[in-house]
């Protein structure tokens, strides 16, 4: 599995939430502010039931014009006049009609011009498979790409894929959605891979012209075992290729892309309502000061109500800031590791939100064959080193995918379950991977061999209550930590009493009509998932 058509990596920092090759640039070092959302478009949701009439003298009170409507979530898309999007979305806040309204945020994706040209280093006469590390670590010799060097990795710093292979090869009928900058799908390790290719962005191309959803979805899919390029995680695993980031005009940065959560909402309804098993979502932004999307948030929610398994990369701030889609409770969120089994040195972490972490430092994948100056569909086909936690995430969407075909009929929250019950908590150097993820580093072996499935992941939040009487009422002090969730449920026996955003404190005061004595039993829930508290009896 030789081929000389492999990508010159740039030393500078990749759009989407691949991170840079080398420390020297970063998203502080933009030479032009972005913006954080689209100028003449809202996201507007309605309460149930809104007549008609009164949603359209809401949009001409807003000078708003309908562009689309996505009923699943009962979203509607509108255009304004560009620069009054914060005007529009107050007038709609002020309508008792309206649930929220908000910005058609944007994700951006940054490649810096400050690197090599592109252009294949002579006679490097590279074998694919040695050089995934992340499959399969055995400290073999490893191309260094920030140095053209040599440099070798660490035994078992890896998935174990090859002992995966061993149980299982996946199959054709699980398909892994690839949410990202498009497909290059006449490539070499992609060709007869993908199922479909959309596109749910303003580009004029389905295609992959920034080159980043090539990469992942060949590390989450490639061509295995037909004699060129790189090995998949999934195997026999196909993808869709769903654009949702498109390409960005930028004088200080000509190759930047951008993901509207417009376009992230249709992508993730789509894949939901076409039966894709897992969705790999490698694009992201931190919450401040506008995001996390509540339409995105719906939309996911939608998803995983469909049996959606949800993966996305956690950030690449070396920071435990929340990143979104990742953030949300019902994504399996991917921190990223190297090939010594140590956090990378730009990946986001947090044992409280971030899942799992997965290799993610130089990792060696499928690229446009555009960028090494070959035919589209040229037979060797053009490859590239990348880091980032877009990297990490499609190993983790290939295990899932692993996992959905070896156990037929499982729901997602049990091939969740298997994915992160069965991460190494250890690393290949004894390394605490809990001190910086909350299951550890995956490892697809274990993964597949599980003999029943694992339990559902432990309560995160740890409630306290006490109670008293007060002028004929009863009331129980409760205060909470360890939510992730922006909303949870107050339950008094078993019983909803309360769906009450998470405060600075996480306290609520629960007041009960009632003379006399007895007991209550209370619970803190995340809203929309299993994850609660403890329970706290209050007598009185």
């Amino acid at each position: 599995m030789r081929h000389a058509a492999i990508l010159a990596p740039l030393a500078g920092a990749f759009f989407l939430l691949s991170a840079p090759l080398a420390p020297a640039a970063g998203p502080s070092q933009r030479l032009e502010p972005l913006p954080r959302f689209a100028p003449d478009r809202v996201l507007v949701a309605f309460q149930p039931g809104t007549p008609g009439a009164e949603i359209a003298q809401a949009h001409a009170s807003a000078g708003a014009l309908l562009v689309k409507r996505f009923d699943a979530i009962g979203v509607h898309v509108l255009a304004v006049p560009s620069g009054t999007v914060e005007g529009a979305v107050a007038v709609y806040q002020r309508n008792p009609n309206v649930r929220y309204a908000e910005p058609n945020y944007y994700r951006p994706l940054i490649l810096p011009t400050e690197g090599k040209d592109p252009q294949p280093p002579a006679g490097l006469g590279i074998e694919y498979l040695p050089e995934q590390w992340g499959l399969n670590n055995t400290a073999q010799a490893l191309y260094d790409p920030e140095t053209g060097g040599s440099v070798s990795g660490t035994v078992n710093a890896d998935i174990d894929a090859p002992q995966a292979w061993d149980v299982s090869r996946g199959s054709d009928t699980v398909t892994i959605a690839i949410l990202d900058s498009g497909v290059e799908c006449t490539h070499v390790d992609l060709l007869g891979k993908c199922i479909e290719q959309k596109n749910f962005t303003i580009s004029s191309t389905p295609g992959d012209l920034l080159g980043h959803g090539t990469h992942v979805a060949a590390i989450a899919a490639a061509n295995t075992n037909n004699g060129a390029g790189t090995a998949g995680v999934g195997w026999n695993t196909k993808v869709a290729s769903l654009k949702v980031c498109r390409e960005y005009p930028s004088e200080s940065f000509p190759l930047l892309g951008m993901c509207d959560v417009a376009d992230s909402v249709e992508g993730l309804l789509y894949a939901a309502d076409q039966g894709y098993r897992v969705v790999n979502m490698s694009y992201g932004s931190d919450p401040d000061p506008y995001s996390p999307s509540q339409a995105e948030a719906d939309a996911i929610k939608y998803a995983w109500n469909k049996g959606v398994v949800l993966v996305a990369a956690a950030g690449n701030d070396y920071a435990t800031t929340r990143h979104y889609p990742a953030a949300f409770p019902e994504v399996i969120s991917v921190a990223a590791t190297d090939r010594h089994d140590n956090l990378a040195y730009f990946s986001t972490f947090s044992s409280a939100w971030v899942s799992v972490a997965a290799p993610g430092h130089n990792i060696l994948s499928a690229y446009p064959n555009s960028a090494c100056g070959l035919p589209e569909n040229d037979p060797e086909g053009c490859y590239n080193w990348l880091s980032g936690t877009s990297m990490a995430s499609p190993h983790v969407a290939g295990v899932a995918a692993l996992v959905l075909a070896h156990y037929p009929g499982i729901t997602n929250t049990q091939a969740r379950g298997y994915v992160e019950n069965n991460a190494n908590a250890q690393g290949a150097l004894g390394q605490n991977f809990r001190a910086w993820v909350k299951y550890g580093r995956v490892n697809a072996h274990l993964a597949l061999t599980a003999n029943t499935p694992p339990p559902p992941p432990p309560a995160s939040i740890t409630l306290t209550a006490s109670g008293y009487k007060l002028k004929g009422l009863q009331k129980a002090d409760l205060q909470w930590s360890g939510a992730t969730s922006t909303h949870v449920d107050i339950r008094r026996n078993g019983s909803i009493v309360s769906a009450a955003p998470e405060n600075n404190d996480g306290a609520y005061t629960d007041a009960i009509n009632k003379n006399g004595g007895g007991s209550y039993t209370y619970k803190v829930c995340e809203t929309g998932t299993a994850i609660c508290s403890n329970d706290a009896i209050v007598a009185f």
